[in-house]
């Protein structure tokens, strides 16, 4: 029998470790990557490539059934109390489950594809779109295993390794294949072909050696098992709360948006809403909810209760404003600029369009938060409730883009659609449990980067342009940490926890 908790301070930090290191490996070279394609192919080849890549994320997404988040609830509730017989079940149930669901909608997409390019208007581009098709497969199982399975299980050695594989080997096939020809949109899809397929191979096999490795875990004698039903009520109410939610994601906006302005329009809101999912990915609360989404359902079942539920979800909640305020400020101060030098002056004056991107990740930044802790405590239910809300975001950007918003119209949309489901979540949260979220805590850090943005909009231009990027934004974090250090958005217990968790008395703030 394992003594040692999976989900402890100690197993939580060696995590972190794994994560963290994978994440900016991979980070930087998604970033590179992103920046070269944009380079490398035409802008209306590169318009149809990011419409495919947001095609494959909502297939994905609507593919899961749920299953992510039947998996984010039961499995570490089995890791702490069932046998390795019953969690190796589990496990294995739910990647059949997942590998079924995604090969029919794969086909289902395969058989509808060339009406789709037809009312889309891509049909010079059929062999990559029928390509991607298996991009689709091989990269969901991919990305389902590490979502689903791995990541609650506090495997990330494995993700680690598995995301790495797969960029490298992106990486090396564009560079290979720059040196031959001219870069065109099936020779991207080729590549990532190859690099999704290496990389989901070696995410299941790490799934299996660990599986595996669990066999001797004894159950807990005092543990009742869930039942089918409970799991399954889960996993459909977070599945319904996902779909009505896809009506005003970015992925269909960027469906919209080709269908209705254009190939160039679509490129130009693919690649700020690719550095938008960027950011999102890579905020402190969104970067650890693989090992932060377990860590709360754990301090919920494990006897915590709200009051410790609450206090680790706002903890989580302020840290990712902490790092999303400062791209704020230079998003207003400097993102026009700071566009133009990603794009190679590909996209001009789209810096307030950027802007208004990443303001839309202030509400985003606490929507996994709030999901968690309705799942959590048990009222799954309210997700489909607060998601519902999101029926008003579709009539809305259509209304908008015929008075002539043009690509603002989207970017209001999503960020009146997470706000409202945030809002209807806390407020039954509220009402059901008697969560309280840390508002002067994040009154303070809206503080700080408004008294940032004052004291960095006078900042004079450079050259060359790379240097006053560089300059502006480190300005701007100057200025921001200043502030925040004088006005303590989080509190001395909070402080605490964290400079313990890194080992180290470094963050003052």
């Amino acid at each position: 029998m394992i003594s040692k908790s999976p989900y402890s301070g100690v197993s939580l930090r060696l995590e972190i470790w794994h994560f963290l290191t994978g994440k900016i490996a991979s980070a930087v070279m998604t970033f590179v990557i992103l920046l070269w394609i944009v380079r490398l192919l035409p802008v209306t080849e590169y318009g149809v490539y990011v419409t495919l890549v947001a095609q494959l994320e909502l297939a994905i997404a609507i593919s899961g059934l749920g299953l992510p988040w039947l998996a984010a609830r039961y499995l570490p509730d089995y890791r702490l109390h069932a046998s390795g017989a019953k969690i190796q079940r589990l496990a294995r149930l739910l990647l059949i489950w997942l590998a079924v669901s995604l090969a029919l909608f794969t086909g289902l997409l395969g058989a509808g594809l060339p009406h789709y390019l037809s009312w889309t208007g891509l049909t010079a581009f059929q062999e990559a779109a029928t390509l991607y098709l298996l991009v689709l497969y091989i990269e969901g199982i991919g990305r389902l295993v590490i979502v689903s399975l791995l990541s609650p299980l506090m495997q990330q050695r494995v993700v680690r390794s598995s995301l790495v594989l797969r960029q490298l080997m992106l990486f090396a096939l564009l560079l290979l294949t720059s040196f031959f020809h001219d870069m065109q949109l099936v020779d991207v899809v080729r590549a990532e072909l190859v690099a999704s397929f290496l990389g989901t191979s070696l995410a299941v096999i790490g799934l299996w050696k660990h599986l595996a490795s669990l066999k001797c875990v004894t159950s807990k004698p005092d543990w009742e098992e869930p039942r089918l039903a409970e799991m399954w009520r889960t996993s459909l109410n977070m599945y319904v709360a996902y779909l009505l939610t896809l009506l005003y994601s970015p992925q269909v906006f960027q469906v919209v948006v080709l269908r209705a302005l254009g190939a160039e329009a679509a490129a130009i809101f693919g690649f700020l809403r690719s550095l938008y999912v960027q950011v999102a990915h890579y905020l402190p609360a969104a970067l650890l909810f693989n090992l932060i989404r377990p860590k709360l359902v754990a301090s919920f079942v494990g006897g915590g209760g709200i009051k410790e539920l609450g206090r680790n979800a706002n903890m989580a909640g302020k840290l990712s404003l902490f790092g999303l305020m400062p791209l704020i400020v230079f998003a207003a101060v400097g993102g026009a600029d700071l566009i133009s030098w990603l794009s190679g002056a590909r996209f001009t004056d789209t810096g307030f369009l950027f802007l208004g991107f990443m303001l839309a990740l202030i509400p985003f930044s606490q929507r996994q938060l709030m999901e968690s802790m309705a799942v959590a405590t048990g009222h799954a239910a309210l997700c489909p409730r607060a998601a519902a809300s999101g029926l008003l975001m579709p009539p809305l950007m259509m209304g908008l883009l015929n008075l002539g918003l043009g690509l603002w119209a989207p970017i209001i949309a999503l960020a009146l659609g997470h706000l409202l489901f945030n809002l209807v979540i806390l407020f039954y949260l509220a009402r059901y449990t008697g969560y309280r979220p840390d508002l002067a805590g994040f009154y303070k850090l809206i503080t700080a980067a408004a008294v940032g943005f004052l004291g960095t909009v006078w900042l004079p231009p450079l050259s060359p342009l790379w240097l006053q990027v560089l300059v502006h934004a480190a300005m701007v974090m100057v200025a921001f940490l200043f502030i925040a250090w004088l006005i303590k958005p989080f509190a001395e217990g909070e402080r605490d926890r964290i400079n313990c968790l890194i080992k180290r008395p470094l963050f003052i703030w």
